[in-house]
């Protein structure tokens, strides 16, 4: 049977209250596949937190994937108190899948410095290379000089990435935190080596907040990224009260991505990240119990992944 054929077994059966290993353990899936479709590609795993956590990478394999971004933190799967005892299985499941090492979406940064020596052990000893932190926050209007001080900090961070062979990607992110402008994230990384600390480049976030800047942005970083986003969007006014970035699936929206293709790490090796942040019931903010039904979220996964190997070919 077929990848496409075996999935739609699973959507006939996915809220019957079967469990979907017991459907997936007779077939084998493999990911999609074109003549040049550089890899990884990984799932934000936040729109399945619906899911039991140990269903988590059979689903993303059986829907196109490479690897599993996976949500360590107070809202995401489990939170880094209990990494110790559940971050393994998942790992193991992901080798016995022949999925990527799973990569982590965490709260962690320079605001726990003291926590991080032990963080970043553990996550070696599993394999994990790669990590999104937490977002900082500006506390003063006299944001170079914030920058400054916490660019000693981050420093100071990158030297225990090195000593553990582990790299810390900082996301841009839309909006009045650390990084909400590109640019910030320079000042922010500046002489830190990207191998430590990079960026995780959202080229959504970075169209909003930059509009038609965004190019020179991208250009001024583009050598410390380490990871790609890959969501869309378009400019809508939903309440009534002005314009405003409105997620949308992938291609439906604004989002240029053929901007990325131009980076080497693009068409390479770098981990290239789907969120699903359109409405989906709840499910795309992290929601146990999603209003919209699950074969439904697993349908609009599998149209998003089709637009993103069509991208990467």
């Amino acid at each position: 049977m077929n990848r496409r054929a075996s999935f739609k077994k699973i959507l006939a059966v996915v809220g019957t209250g079967l469990a979907i290993p017991e459907i997936l353990a007779s077939h084998q899936f493999s990911p999609i596949k074109s003549k040049a479709s550089p890899g990884p590609l990984y799932l934000f795993t936040k729109v399945l937190q619906w899911l039991p956590l140990q269903e988590v990478p059979e689903t993303v394999k059986s829907l196109g994937f490479d690897g599993i971004d996976l949500p360590v933190r107070k809202n995401g799967f489990f939170d880094k108190d209990e990494i110790k005892g559940k971050l393994p299985g998942i790992v193991r499941a992901s080798e016995n899948l022949n999925l990527s090492r799973p990569v982590l979406t965490t709260d962690m940064n320079v605001y726990q410095l003291n926590e991080m020596d032990e963080f970043l052990r553990i996550l070696a000893g599993e394999g994990i290379r790669d990590y999104r932190m937490g977002y900082l926050s500006f506390t003063s209007k006299n944001v170079l000089k914030e920058l400054q001080t916490l660019n000693g900090s981050m420093r100071k961070l990158a030297e225990l990435h090195e000593k553990h062979g582990v790299n810390g990607h900082y996301q841009n992110h839309a909006g009045k935190r650390v990084g909400g402008s590109v640019w910030e994230i320079h000042h922010l990384l500046e002489g830190i080596q990207p191998k430590h600390i990079g960026i995780q480049f959202d080229l959504r976030h970075a169209t909003v907040e930059g509009y038609q800047s965004h190019e020179n942005a991208y250009q001024l970083i583009a050598e410390k990224i380490r990871s790609f986003d890959l969501k869309d969007f378009v400019w809508g006014n939903p309440d009534g009260k002005g314009d405003k970035p409105v997620n949308v699936p992938m291609g439906e929206g604004h989002v240029n991505f053929s901007l990325l293709k131009e980076h080497p790490g693009f068409n390479g090796t770098l981990p290239k990240i789907l969120h699903v942040e359109y409405d989906l019931g709840g499910a795309e903010h992290g929601h146990a119990r999603p209003s919209v039904k699950s074969n439904e979220i697993l349908s609009a996964i599998e149209k998003d992944v089709e637009v993103c190997r069509s991208l990467m070919s």
